[in-house]
């Protein structure tokens, strides 16, 4: 389901559901204090190495545009706080709910909290996304 203009506040976005993958893991790395490598990451007192926050975003930012459409691309805002660590190889699952509809030109601005969260629930990254839907 997209958004429309005549989404309704408490409406869900279709869920996003992966695995993160740690790609910025490097075994050639693991003196350095690199919360990316799990060796590491273990040295700092952490059970895994991290995922890149940069990776969190984009799995964010894919349900957004999926939900949005262009017009998240041209009229789209997003703010995220990291709240949590993802670990590579992690269920994880994107969630967001319309709070506020704001008339905007000739559309209606769509308000979402969304959120990253881990398979036990845990949100990692929490946030508010918005974007322009016309008629």
């Amino acid at each position: 389901m997209q958004a429309t203009i005549d989404t309704p506040i408490g409406a869900a976005i279709p869920e996003l559901k992966g695995i993160a993958t740690n790609v910025h893991a490097r075994t050639d790395r693991t003196t350095e204090a690199n919360i990316h490598d799990d060796v590491a990451a273990q040295k700092l007192g952490f059970a895994r190495g991290f995922v890149a926050g940069g990776q969190s975003i984009a799995w964010i930012s894919r349900a957004l545009v999926h939900y949005f459409g262009p017009s998240y691309f041209q009229t789209g805002r997003f703010e995220a706080t990291y709240v949590s660590p993802v670990f590579d190889q992690d269920p994880i699952t994107i969630k967001g709910t319309v709070r506020e509809r704001i008339p905007e030109g000739d559309g209606v601005r769509l308000v979402l909290d969304v959120w990253l969260e881990r398979e036990d629930g845990t949100k990692s990254v929490v946030g508010a996304a918005s974007a322009v839907v016309k008629g």
